[in-house]
């Protein structure tokens, strides 16, 4: 099963809610998840967003250059096209 990180901040933010440690609940994160946690640097930097008031556990939206996605679809559709009318 898999836990996005969405998902691992929402129990960030639970815990701080309930006082906890966060050194406590990275390890649980750990011992659950594997390498598919959060690295302690970020836990403890959500864990002062939240201690700040913070209460979305989404990214907020960046400025700047937008990200573009290649998938093998779109690069065998592409490769398509440029075969059929060079």
């Amino acid at each position: 099963m898999e836990v996005t990180r969405v998902e691992q901040r929402a129990y960030i933010k639970i815990a701080v809610l309930c006082g906890r440690n966060g050194m406590e609940y990275h390890n649980e994160f750990v011992e659950a998840l594997g390498n598919n946690s959060l690295p302690y640097r970020t836990v403890a930097r959500w864990v002062g967003k939240f201690q700040e008031g913070r209460l979305s556990t989404s990214d907020e939206q960046r400025s700047g250059r937008l990200l573009s996605v290649r998938t093998g679809l779109a690069r065998a559709v592409m490769e398509q096209l440029m075969d059929e009318d060079r």
